[in-house]
């Protein structure tokens, strides 16, 4: 019971971070530097006025005005609510999961470690969410937020196995050990994907990726560690390609297809199933093609084929 009403408060306050997250992909969009800033009251997009805040309670607010500005009448998407609960579901999920423990005790004391492994989570999705939806705006992912989450996800690699460990050897620090794989997982994660760039763009003559992306993968690595980092560029090119062959399918090629958001779904889907997605790829999945000899080529192609047509699809939505 005290799990499910921890995380239900969880839910709560993720729900108000989503409507902090709604201003920040708002204003950081904005021509004018002024305009860029995330403090001061909300106020209405299409009429400038303030909104009281009994109008801006996360989800409720946008039920209550049935989607409709009361100053000016205009349209508000169905996006706010959208990222609210998004954020909300997230960050129940995390107080859910809790991998590193519980964080309240017996004699309800505080575990700094949970609690900080925890925070530190929350506003690694937090970022992601604002990453995606900025993306899908604009095809940009702005230094204001990868930069400081590369810094973050160094910090956090100070907590030990956030980002897993680069080696058993117990004559390091557990803290040193993790900050090591943090700064490996950064290394990897950008390099990697830095060097994709640059093949795909000299294949096709033609930007294929944004440097953006190298930056978004710098930060997910620090926080994932180079394996999580390796699987988020996997997982964020299968997910990418089947959107893209979808949108292609449908006769939409003149819809730009950014990349930033199907490696966030893939950040996230290796933040929560990283462990067994790595177990089942390269211990399971070995175990089997060891008896399937065969079966390599099927990873191949469909990592392979990910790729090439993801690359394809950002090359055809950059012309």
């Amino acid at each position: 019971m005290e799990a499910t009403a921890f995380a239900a408060a969880a839910a709560v306050f993720g729900a108000c971070v989503g409507s902090f997250l709604n201003v920040v992909v708002y204003r950081l969009q904005q021509q004018d530097p002024a305009d860029r800033s995330v403090l001061g009251r909300s106020f209405c997009p299409g009429c400038g006025t303030p909104i009281p805040w009994f109008k801006n309670v996360p989800v409720l607010g946008w039920l209550m005005l049935a989607g409709r500005a009361t100053c000016c009448g205009g349209r508000i998407s169905i996006r706010y609510p959208f990222v609210e609960l998004l954020t909300a579901a997230l960050f129940f999920a995390l107080a859910w999961w809790l991998p590193y423990g519980p964080i309240f005790s017996a004699d309800a004391a505080v575990d700094p470690a949970a609690a900080a492994a925890l925070t530190l989570h929350a506003t690694f999705a937090s970022m992601l969410i604002a990453l995606t939806f900025i993306d899908f705006d604009s095809q940009l992912l702005p230094d204001v937020l990868t930069k400081p989450g590369m810094v973050l996800g160094l910090v956090a690699g100070f907590w030990p196995g956030l980002a897993g460990v680069i080696s058993p050897d117990e004559s390091v620090s557990p803290q040193l050990r993790s900050l090591l794989a943090s700064v490996l997982g950064l290394a990897v994660g950008g390099g990697v994907t830095w060097t994709v760039r640059a093949l795909g763009s000299a294949v096709f003559r033609k930007e294929a990726m944004g440097f953006g992306d190298v930056k978004l993968m710098g930060m997910i690595g620090a926080f994932l560690g180079w394996q999580g980092a390796l699987l988020t560029l996997f997982l964020g090119c299968v997910f990418g390609a089947v959107v893209g062959v979808a949108i292609a399918v449908r006769g939409s090629m003149q819809v730009r297809i950014p990349f930033g958001p199907y490696l966030a779904m893939g950040a996230v889907v290796s933040l929560f199933a990283g462990e067994q997605l790595v177990e089942l790829l390269f211990v399971a999945w070995p175990e089997w093609q060891r008896r399937n000899p065969s079966s390599v080529f099927l990873v191949l192609t469909i990592g392979v084929g990910a790729l090439l047509t993801m690359l394809w699809l950002l090359r055809r939505a950059r012309r």
